[in-house]
C-alpha cells in the first residue's frame, strides 16, 4: 500500500510572486483588439461633444460637456494601461488587500488548497483539464480558468508529484 502523497509550503504575496505570475501567464503582445475599448471610450466622448455643441437642447447641458472630457480621459487611461500592461496589472494586484499578505499551499492526493486570510481556493485534479509545465512553475487550466503554481518553495517530490498528473 502506497503512502498518500501531502505537501505544505507558505509563501509571501509580494511583488517577485505576481511579477513572475505575470510573465508566466500573460502574453506581453500588444495586438489590435486591445484597444477597442479604448476606441469605445474615445467614440462616445467625441459624441458627446459634438452633440453639446449641436444647440440648446437637453444634451447641451454643462454636466454633459464634462462628461464627454471624462470619456475622452478613461480612453487615454485605458491606452496607457494597454501600453504599460505588466507595471498596470502589478500595481494592481499591489494595492490589492492580498498583496504581502502570506498564503499556504497544500498539494494532496486529492489536489491543491491555496488558502490566505482573503482567498481560499481549492482546485481537485479531478477538475483540471491541462497542466503545463514552465521554467518557473506549472500553468494549471480548468475548464473556464487558468491558475499558475510557481515552483519556488516547491520540494523535489511535490514537482514529481504534479508532473505525474500531467
Amino acid at each position: 500500500m502506497t503512502k498518500p502523497f501531502s505537501f505544505s509550503h507558505e509563501f509571501t504575496l509580494d511583488k517577485s510572486y505576481f511579477a513572475e505570475t505575470y510573465d508566466a501567464s500573460i502574453d506581453p503582445q500588444i495586438k489590435g483588439k486591445d484597444f477597442i475599448k479604448t476606441a469605445i471610450f474615445a467614440v462616445i466622448g467625441l459624441g458627446i461633444l459634438l452633440s453639446t455643441n449641436l444647440g440648446d437642447h437637453e444634451l447641451a447641458h454643462k454636466n454633459t460637456y464634462y462628461l464627454g472630457y471624462f470619456f475622452i480621459g478613461l480612453s487615454v487611461v485605458e491606452a496607457l494601461s494597454i501600453k504599460f500592461k505588466r507595471t498596470w496589472w502589478l500595481w494592481r494586484q499591489m494595492m490589492s488587500k492580498a498583496a504581502n499578505n502570506n498564503a499556504s499551499l497544500t498539494v494532496n492526493d486529492e489536489g491543491m488548497i491555496i488558502e490566505s486570510a482573503y482567498v481560499n481556493q481549492t482546485t481537485l485534479w479531478t477538475d483540471v483539464y491541462r497542466i503545463s509545465e514552465m521554467n518557473t512553475g506549472f500553468m494549471i487550466t480548468l475548464a473556464n480558468t487558468k491558475s499558475y503554481l510557481s515552483k519556488r518553495g516547491l520540494s523535489e517530490e511535490a514537482i514529481a508529484f504534479i508532473r505525474s498528473k500531467i
